[in-house]
């Protein structure tokens, strides 16, 4: 322990434990990388409706990959049926943390021939015999990090993730100014582009010690919880929060939602959309252009869900009339 000299940040750790019997690269297509190439997996069997950002990184293995259609509830149409178990898998994707129950139905039989994809689900328990891939990041305030669960011996590299220029964003938005933040968001995404593994960055490691994730859990269900009830009657996707601890609400229009996304720029209220990709099959596309993806995040107060929820069926009530 060092003694005296300049301050830092008053970030108090409690000791929070996440992966701890993860391999912690610094993004979940690093992870993913190093699982086919220490399983030395030959074709993957992937959903046609998925983030492109994994792409880079199979093409580079020379993964060989096969496309699965997924139906509105978001799981495949038919699984796959595999031919060489020995070198190939199935990618399953944990949709927004609501799949949990399904995904452990469909890995039941043979769990060895499954990835499951929980970037969106850090929450998700790993199923025993199956690779489980989790995107921390995505939940946390952290820049970097990637969890592996698996059964194959993955030797780790030697070289850690320096994080420490990529770390303006979370500063700046916790400052208030969204706008900067941005920029240097937009900084960090690109520089996790390389896939080639590195271990979890030391900043990012201890910033999930000092994460509350009782009140994470907590607050996101809460959250949740509150816009299903409220769009409950108009939402094409209807997933109750169960045990679940999503990583947003998806509400499926049966209009596009481009035009709503704009103008909720104007009222600093930012959506993601998941996703646009050459690769997506109809139901992909229809979520992309009709869902919007409501924010259920920890710094969201019950005050703020409800305002929020006033503003999207204001919105929604202006599209379907005109």
């Amino acid at each position: 322990m060092a003694i005296g000299g300049y301050n830092q940040l008053p970030l108090i750790s409690l000791n929070t434990q996440l992966g701890a019997e993860a391999y912690q690269f610094q993004s979940a297509r690093a992870a993913l990388y190093a699982y086919l190439n220490a399983a030395k997996i030959k074709t993957l069997y992937i959903p046609n409706y998925i983030c492109d950002s994994i792409f880079p990184a199979l093409k580079s293995l020379t993964v060989d990959i096969k496309f699965y259609s997924v139906n509105e509830q978001l799981l495949p149409v038919i699984c796959p049926k595999l031919t060489n178990k020995s070198n190939s898998r199935i990618l399953l994707v944990n949709y927004f943390g609501l799949l949990n129950e399904q995904v452990k139905t469909l890995t039941a039989l043979e769990p060895e021939l499954f990835i499951v994809d929980n970037s969106q689900a850090l929450f998700c328990e790993h199923i025993d015999g199956t690779t489980s891939i989790y995107s921390p990041r995505k939940f946390l305030g952290i820049p970097d990090g990637g969890l592996l669960r698996t059964a194959e011996k993955i030797n780790m590299p030697e070289t850690q993730y320096d994080a420490s220029e990529n770390v303006g964003h979370l500063l700046l938005r916790a400052a208030g100014d969204v706008q900067a933040g941005y920029v240097r968001f937009l900084a960090a995404e690109q520089a996790l582009e390389c896939f080639i593994p590195k271990e979890i960055s030391v900043i990012s490691a201890h910033l999930i010690k000092c994460a509350d994730i009782n009140v994470i859990k907590k607050m996101r269900r809460r959250n949740y919880e509150i816009l299903y009830n409220k769009f409950k009657s108009l939402n094409q996707l209807q997933f109750p929060v169960n045990d679940h601890v999503p990583l947003c609400y998806p509400l499926k229009l049966g209009v596009g939602v481009t035009s709503i996304c704009r103008t909720l720029i104007d009222k600093a209220i930012y959506l993601p959309r998941y996703w646009r990709s050459d690769y997506s099959g109809e139901v992909g596309t229809s979520m992309f252009e009709n869902t919007l993806f409501l924010p259920i995040d920890e710094r969201l107060s019950e005050d703020n869900i409800y305002a929020l929820s006033d503003i999207i069926e204001q919105r929604i009530e202006y599209e379907y009339s005109r």
